[in-house]
């Protein structure tokens, strides 16, 4: 009983710490947001026929956001690593981290599947959900280990927003509808946290 009581007290002395002190990772969000986002319309601007409609274009749109991200994400975390933000800060950035590997493991099974049964549209459909639930993941956990209760908003707004996704299946708008979430429940998201963290130095 003991044991349990310690837990739960260095679960809520976390959570009051957090409410305290302010999570650090909201640039790393704030530019996957934008950037996936940009990508996203992109996409929608090539089916469409704005842009050269060709896999080598789709190529390009993804592989240069998530190239960009990955030398922005790596720039901000030499320049404020996680070790600096305290215990809280710690467990956010290793939960961010591991959805992070978590959707890149996602979208390579999807693609093997694609592969193996010749027809890559339909399982491209379930991406943009998918990615919309480890975000709502993430969220909850920072919530958790921050007691900032708006994080709990954001996350319940990405757990419906993957629904609404997949709703949009099939569609082009899907891929516009995905921009949307992306700048409202991670870019908004991410600069509210990081002019947060600016405030409280």
């Amino acid at each position: 009983m003991s044991t349990l009581q310690n837990e739960l007290d260095y679960l809520k002395g976390l959570a009051e710490s957090g409410a305290r002190g302010p999570l650090r990772n909201g640039s790393t969000l704030f530019w996957a947001g934008l950037l996936y986002g940009l990508a996203s319309i992109g996409q929608y601007a090539m089916m469409r026929g704005w842009l050269p409609a060709s896999g080598l274009m789709s190529l390009f749109i993804w592989f240069g956001a998530s190239l960009l991200f990955a030398v922005i994400a790596t720039v901000l975390r030499i320049n404020c690593p996680p070790s600096t933000g305290g215990k809280t800060n710690r467990y956010a950035y290793s939960a961010w981290a591991a959805i992070g590997i978590a959707i890149v493991a996602f979208i390579a099974c999807v693609a093997i599947i694609a592969y193996r049964m010749h027809d890559f549209e339909p399982m491209s459909y379930l991406l943009a959900p998918a990615i919309l639930i480890f975000y709502g993941i993430g969220w909850a956990v920072s919530a958790l280990v921050s007691g900032k209760g708006w994080l709990r908003l954001v996350s319940f707004g990405s757990f419906l927003g993957a629904l609404g996704l997949a709703v949009l299946a099939g569609a082009p708008e899907q891929l516009l509808a995905y921009a949307a979430a992306l700048f409202v429940l991670a870019m908004l998201p991410g600069l509210a946290l990081m002019r947060e963290a600016r405030q409280n130095g």
